[in-house]
């Protein structure tokens, strides 16, 4: 084959370039007017105000193809949750330049049920309850919810039957103002078990006693946007205790010691009041129901004599998270939280090693219905330990996305799950002095590992999981 002259390659190549520079040239398309199809109880100016946060109005110029506010508005009206199904296409418009942004929805269910409590354990024959949200109540975008436990008499002499009820409600956003308030109030009476006799790691009921305490509170709230994607809270918390306190606890030990226990409570009628502050950031970017990109949050809790509270201390916990999608879709989520108090706070701002691992009863709705500890996979004594004022958590979740069906009214889809991770509890200065002197670890770590289904429902998501089952049985 005769090769091609020098100058007519050149002139072949400089020709192609320009039609390919005229072919990456955005077209210029003007909004003339935006529809909403498929809306029925979601407010219309609630989706308006999220196309209009993301720069999509009437008059608005849209560069095609691959205008990034279209991907933008789409992925903040699916991180509503108000939805199961968010299409946005472009129609023509009265003119060549012309446009109509069609906005397609299909609302999901507003009320859902966002925790289920069935349970039995060695300390409590069963309990029960769940926490119902409303979360666009009368069309306005407003949460109301409430929720309640309810457990049986507990297998401790003169132990009460322990119950709590709590009901709230929330505005994330006021009409012509980024700002959002909320509200809630709640009622608890508990009878707490305490250590009284056996090893630390003994969960049988015979080795505690109980005392009884009432709370009941409210908190008041703010919370606005800082900049794009940060948003701060500001909340205050004041309630009554009224604690029945035992004179002079103290825990047997096997070899005769007798030790005293601290209760990390008042005795009497008193109060506690906090003031909390928030700070999250949100950089998830697409579907709201796995949302790759990061996530921090931080949280601080002040209590204080100058805002009217009967304990003093601080509590600050922070944590972050980052998903990554696979090549093959499925999602990878590595996650690290974080915590400490300072001072005196009452017990139950304490943490507990419960909330910490994937196996065991942790507290519900301020409650501990089970003395079982956690699981001790690496012999570190991490199931000695019941509270503590420092804690970490390392946590890695791999997410197979199983099913998606689009027209079904009883499941959206199932994805199949793995967590696997670490966690710590320590306790204070001198809880660490007296580990030290004793030989024991300062901060034993545990196993935290779980496995199962999720399932998106009209009420919720459903999770049918090992930990979920564990946590249930009385072992």
């Amino acid at each position: 084959m005769q090769a091609e002259p020098r100058s007519d390659r050149t002139a072949a190549g400089t020709d192609a370039r320009a039609a390919s520079r005229e072919d990456s040239v955005a077209t210029v398309l003007r909004i003339e007017r935006i529809e909403v199809v498929g809306r029925e109880t979601v407010a219309l100016d609630r989706i308006e105000r999220v196309l209009e946060d993301a720069g999509l109005r009437p008059g608005a110029a849209l560069e095609l193809p691959g205008d990034r506010r279209i991907r933008i508005a789409r992925a903040r009206l699916a991180e509503t949750g108000y939805f199961r199904r968010v299409t946005l296409r472009l129609r023509p418009g009265s003119a060549p330049d012309r446009v109509v942004l069609v906005v397609d929805v299909e609302e999901r269910l507003s009320v859902s049920v966002t925790r289920v409590h069935a349970a039995s354990s060695k300390f409590t024959p069963f309990h029960g309850g769940l926490t119902v949200v409303e979360r666009n109540f009368l069309g306005r975008g407003v949460w109301l919810g409430g929720g309640f436990v309810w457990g049986t008499l507990p297998r401790i002499p003169k132990a009460r039957r322990q119950q709590a009820y709590r009901v709230f409600a929330e505005a994330p956003r006021l009409p012509g103002a980024p700002l959002g308030v909320l509200g809630s109030l709640y009622l608890v009476s508990a009878s707490e078990p305490y250590r009284v006799a056996g090893p630390a790691d003994d969960p049988s009921p015979s080795s505690f006693s109980t005392f009884d305490y009432d709370r009941i509170g409210a908190s008041v709230g703010l919370s606005f946007p800082v900049v794009v994607g940060f948003d701060l809270g500001v909340e205050y918390r004041f309630e009554r205790i009224d604690a029945t306190l035992p004179t002079d606890p103290v825990w047997t030990r096997p070899d005769g010691t007798v030790e005293p226990v601290d209760l990390r409570m008042r005795d009497g009628p008193h109060r506690h009041t906090v003031l909390q502050v928030s700070l999250t950031w949100d950089g998830r970017s697409e579907a709201y129901r796995h949302g790759k990109g990061g996530r921090i949050a931080m949280d601080l809790h002040v209590g204080s004599p100058g805002l009217g509270s009967n304990y003093e201390y601080l509590r600050f916990v922070a944590g972050g998270g980052y998903t990554f999608r696979l090549p093959w879709r499925h999602w990878v989520t590595p996650s690290i939280t974080a915590g400490q108090i300072v001072g005196t706070a009452p017990r139950f701002e304490f943490f507990y090693a419960g909330d910490l691992s994937d196996w065991t009863p942790g507290r519900e709705e301020g409650l501990l219905y089970s003395t079982r500890g956690p699981i001790d996979v690496f012999g570190t004594g991490i199931d000695e330990r019941t509270f503590g004022n420092i804690f970490g958590v390392l946590d890695v979740e791999y997410v197979w996305p199983v099913f998606r069906r689009r027209r079904t009214r009883w499941i959206y889809g199932g994805d199949l799950f793995l967590s696997i991770g670490t966690f710590t509890l320590a306790g204070d200065r001198e809880q660490r002095a007296a580990d030290r002197a004793a030989g024991r670890p300062v901060a034993p770590f545990g196993l935290r590992a779980n496995f199962g289904l999720r399932l998106d429902t009209p009420l919720g998501v459903m999770d049918l999981s090992v930990g979920n089952v564990l946590r249930r049985m009385p072992l």
